[in-house]
């Protein structure tokens, strides 16, 4: 049996009734794991059920996420994780995260309305004889276009974040971003983006500070399938 390790809490964090996860405490740190069978992968439905019981931690203070499948043998090379890790740093992301969550918004604009504001610029004229550099143009001014457009509509939402990330797009119609919000603002923000129009809005959140740390794995937690 092996250690998943999910984030890093104050010690005196207080788990949610119910919750999966128990804390391996290191001075005024813990660790926050779940028990799982040596070698076995771990699922999509489960990646994603950790998420959800780690999301519910947040209302009990900051937590500091790991890479999703992060593991150790036992609790001593957990707090060797965390040492690793470097306390004093963890203290100070810990303080700096007080009250605040994660929310991403995923803005999905109609494709013909793109296109007709591109050739509004006639940056497509249809005349050229290379389809692709023609193709590349249109994806590269549609990016541009959309970009503009969610300025203008989550220009209240950055108002009121901390700070903001642009997340990677699917497709070059969708804009995705990543906003460090106060938990007290981020039920708003649905509400707000729904009244939107001409484009598709959701919100996913609130969420760990996934993009909003500069822990040694994050690099590592980008790369993630499940995209945490």
């Amino acid at each position: 049996m092996s250690l998943h390790l999910h984030g890093v809490v104050r010690a005196l964090h207080r788990l949610p009734d119910g919750s999966p996860f128990r804390m391996v405490a290191l001075e005024d740190l813990a660790v926050v794991v779940s028990d799982r069978p040596d070698g076995l992968a771990l699922t999509e439905q489960e990646a994603v059920a950790q998420l959800a019981a780690l999301c519910a931690l947040l209302p009990g203070g900051p937590v500091l996420p790991l890479r999703i499948g992060t593991t150790a043998v036992d609790e001593a090379a957990a707090r060797t994780a965390v040492l690793a890790l470097g306390p004093p740093a963890l203290r100070h992301h810990l303080d700096q995260l007080d009250g605040m969550a994660e929310l991403h918004v995923r803005l999905v604009f109609d494709e013909d309305t793109a296109l007709r504001a591109v050739y509004e610029k006639r940056a497509f004229t249809g005349r050229r004889t290379d389809t692709l550099a023609e193709g590349e143009l249109i994806a590269r001014e549609i990016v541009a276009w959309r970009r503009k457009e969610a300025e203008a509509l989550l220009a209240p939402v950055s108002a009121v974040a901390r700070s903001t990330a642009l997340l990677p797009a699917p497709e070059h119609t969708v804009e995705l971003r990543a906003y460090l919000l106060p938990l007290d603002q981020i039920e708003a923000v649905p509400a707000a983006v729904a009244a939107f129009t001409n484009v598709t809005a959701t919100c996913t959140g609130p969420l760990p500070a996934y993009n909003f740390l500069d822990l040694k794995q994050q690099q590592t937690r980008r790369s993630s399938r499940w995209g945490w």
